[in-house]
C-alpha cells in the first residue's frame, strides 16, 4: 500500500513467512514543500545580514526560533497525513518481495461452508484432477498456517465471523466472497456492513451470471448433448422467423404417458419472502397437488425416493424458489427436467435463460392460478402436447454437481495477465446494484 506521497510501505517475504517490516515515509507533499522552502530562502537572507552587522545573539535566537517553527511545520503536516490515511478504505494490500512462480496455486479455504470443511468439494489437488479441469494446476487446504503462501482465500459469507478474519492481504492474494443462497435470506449479514464490506473482496463465486466465478454446480446445468446442433447452454429464444422444433414423440420418455397423479411439491421452508405458498394455496383450489415434507401431509423416505417417485408418478414438479432474486434458479428446475416430470417455475428471472424454451412451465406467463391450473388439466388430457415439453432432449442434457465453477476458479488463479480488482462495496454490489431481489405485491 503506498503512493509517491504515501505514509506507509509494508514489505515483507509473505511466502516465506518472514516478518513484517512497517517503514515510516516522510513523504511531504508538493505545496508544503514549497512552503517550507521559500521560508528557508527568506530567513537565510535575513541571517546573513544579522551576522554581518555582529548581531550574534540575535542570530543564534533566531536560529533557535526558525528550528521550532520548521518542526511544527512538519508535525502539522504529519497530522494532515495521518487524518488522510485514517480514511483511506479499511482493507488495504500489503506489497511483497516478488517471489517465483509456484507449481501449485495454493486456495485456502478460509472458514467452513456450513457442515463442509471442504465446501463439499474437496482437499489438495486430487478434485481438479477428477473434475479434469482444463487447468488443474491448484491445491485446496484450510489451514490457515498456509495463508502468507496462499494465492487465493475463500470465505463462505454466512459463515463468516467478524472477529475471525485476516490482519492483512498480500498483493498477490484474491479474497473471494463465496455465497450460493440469494440476499433474501442472506441480508442483513452483520459482515457486510461492517469491515468487510468496503475493499475487502477481490472476486465473486455465486450463481449469479454476473459473479467473476459463476457456479452453479450445485443447482445444475442444461448443455448440449454431443454433436448436437445445439450451440448455447442457455438458448434465450429462436431467430426470428423460425418455425418452433417439430414434435418427435421418440424424443420423450417412454413412461411419461403412464402416469396417473398430476402435480407434486417438496418443500420445507414455509414462509417465503417470494410468497410460493400463498400462490399454491390457491392453486390447489381447482388441481390436486400433492405436498410432501414439513408443509405438506405427505412424506418420504429420502431424497432419492421422492425423486423416483417424481419421474414415476408425476406429469408435473413445481419448482418455486423461495425468493425471487437475479439469477437465483436452484436444482427445483433441474430436478423437474431430470426426473422425467415438467418443472411448473416461479422465481425472479427469465427462465429461458437457463433452460431450453418449452421444456417448463412459468407461472408468469398466466394470469392467474386459475388460468395456470387450466392449462395443466389440459395437457393432462392432450399426451402430444404434453410430450412437447420433452423434444428438447433432442439436443439438451441435464448435469448435476459438476465441478465447472471450481475449474474456472483454478483457471484464474494461475492467470497472471489479470488486472488487480477489488470491491469497493460489496453490499451495494451484493444487494443494492440493481435491486437484486423483488418482493411480491
Amino acid at each position: 500500500m503506498c503512493s509517491p506521497k504515501g505514509i506507509w510501505v509494508v514489505t515483507t517475504d509473505g511466502r516465506a513467512g518472514n516478518s513484517i517490516q512497517v517503514e515510516s515515509i516522510n513523504a511531504i507533499p508538493d505545496a508544503a514543500f514549497s512552503t517550507k522552502m521559500k521560508w528557508s530562502e527568506s530567513s537565510f537572507q535575513l541571517v546573513a545580514a544579522l551576522w554581518r552587522r555582529k548581531h550574534k545573539v540575535l542570530v543564534l535566537l533566531f536560529c533557535f526560533v526558525f528550528v521550532i517553527g520548521v518542526r511544527q511545520l512538519d508535525f502539522n503536516q504529519e497530522d494532515k497525513v495521518i487524518e488522510t490515511e485514517e480514511k483511506l478504505m479499511p482493507f488495504n494490500d500489503i506489497e511483497e518481495e516478488e517471489a517465483g512462480p509456484s507449481a501449485l496455486k495454493t486456495i485456502l479455504y478460509w472458514n467452513s461452508f456450513f457442515a463442509f470443511k471442504d465446501f463439499n468439494f474437496g482437499f489438495g489437488q486430487q478434485p481438479f484432477l477428477d473434475a479434469k479441469c482444463p487447468t488443474a494446476t491448484c491445491f485446496l487446504t484450510n489451514d490457515r498456517t498456509l495463508f502468507n503462501q496462499s494465492d487465493v482465500v475463500i470465505f463462505s459469507v454466512q459463515q463468516m465471523n467478524l472477529t475471525d478474519l485476516p490482519p492483512y492481504r498480500f498483493a498477490h492474494q484474491r479474497f473471494v466472497f463465496y455465497e450460493m443462497e440469494s440476499p433474501a435470506t442472506t441480508d442483513p449479514l452483520p459482515l457486510l456492513y461492517n469491515r468487510t464490506r468496503y475493499g475487502f473482496f477481490n472476486w465473486t463465486m455465486t450463481y449469479r451470471l454476473d459473479s467473476d466465478i459463476v457456479n452453479r454446480d450445485a443447482y445444475g446445468l442444461v448443455v448440449p448433448i454431443p454433436n448436437s446442433t445445439a450451440s448455447s447452454v442457455y438458448p434465450k429464444s429462436r431467430p426470428a422467423g423460425s418455425a418452433p422444433t417439430p414434435h418427435r414423440r421418440n424424443y420423450a420418455p417412454v413412461n411419461i404417458f403412464g402416469k396417473k397423479k398430476l402435480a407434486a411439491w417438496f418443500v420445507s421452508n414455509c414462509v417465503t419472502s417470494g410468497r410460493r405458498e400463498d400462490y399454491v394455496k390457491e392453486l390447489i383450489q381447482y388441481i390436486p397437488v400433492d405436498i410432501y415434507g414439513k408443509c405438506g401431509n405427505l412424506s418420504c423416505a429420502d431424497q432419492t425416493r421422492g425423486r423416483e417417485m417424481v419421474r414415476d408418478h408425476y406429469k408435473f414438479y413445481i419448482g418455486f424458489e423461495n425468493s425471487l432474486c437475479t439469477d437465483y434458479v436452484t436444482e427445483k428446475l433441474m430436478v423437474g427436467l431430470l426426473y422425467d416430470a415438467v418443472p411448473i417455475v416461479k422465481g425472479g428471472v427469465d427462465y429461458t435463460e437457463f433452460a431450453p424454451p418449452h421444456s417448463f412451465i412459468d407461472v408468469n406467463d398466466f394470469t392467474s392460478p386459475k388460468q395456470l391450473a387450466d392449462y395443466l388439466l389440459l395437457l393432462d388430457k392432450a399426451d402430444s402436447l404434453y410430450a412437447r415439453y420433452f423434444d428438447w432432449r433432442r439436443d439438451f442434457t441435464v448435469e448435476l454437481y459438476q465441478k465447472r465453477g471450481w475449474c474456472r476458479l483454478c483457471q484464474l488463479a494461475n492467470d497472471d495477465r489479470l488486472p488487480p480488482r477489488v470491491y469497493d462495496d460489496i453490499l451495494k454490489w451484493w444487494v443494492d446494484d440493481p435491486v437484486n431481489c423483488n418482493l411480491p405485491s
